[in-house]
């Protein structure tokens, strides 16, 4: 029979496990901004260069209903990889209530 193999220990990377999470949160909203800016300035050029827009009618837009609602849940799609199910559990309402009466 073999034996069974041992589950490595997780060791935070920088000393700290929250550190770390802070870490990772901030390299993630990092990438994600720097995704977003490459993109929208790519949109915005190929729009004005084609006449179809120009910057002045894009800050004044008001989305639709759809269109917000599809906005908000990219929004916390982003916001829940960002801060990640790890730190939400450790520093949700329920988990900071629980150590408040501690």
């Amino acid at each position: 029979m073999m034996a069974k193999p041992k589950k490595a220990i997780r060791m935070p990377y920088l000393g700290d496990e929250v550190l770390d999470n802070l870490v990772h949160m901030n390299t993630e909203l990092l990438s994600e901004f720097w995704i977003l800016r490459d993109r929208v300035t790519v949109l915005e050029h190929l729009l004005e260069q084609t006449g179809t827009i120009n910057r002045e009618e894009l800050n004044n837009y008001v989305p639709s209903d759809a269109l917000a609602d599809e906005l908000e849940n990219e929004r916390n799609a982003i916001v829940k990889r960002v801060i990640g199910s790890e730190w939400e559990r450790d520093w949700s309402v329920d988990a900071l209530i629980k150590r408040a009466k501690g």
